[in-house]
């Protein structure tokens, strides 16, 4: 199966959705950044600030899915 070529806006706003950030109080903002062993990857910043362990692990899991079928476009 191809991977279909994505855009790094659109995959964080996908990602984003998906982590449903809208119900935490402070602003979360997600980066997809090219990553040559594992294609690209998401940098959070403010994870101190209302960031728990199970949000790390949600956003490995939507990560790990989301690398099968999407490609960065770059």
């Amino acid at each position: 199966m191809a991977k279909k070529r994505i855009s790094s806006g659109d995959l964080c706003w996908l990602i984003s959705e998906e982590l449903d950030l809208g119900k935490q109080q402070t602003r979360t903002s997600l980066a997809v950044v090219p990553d040559n062993s594992l294609s690209w990857r998401v940098i959070v910043s403010n994870r101190h600030r209302g960031w728990t362990a199970a949000d790390e692990v949600r956003l490995e899991e939507i990560q790990s899915r989301l690398r099968v079928t999407h490609e960065l476009r770059r």
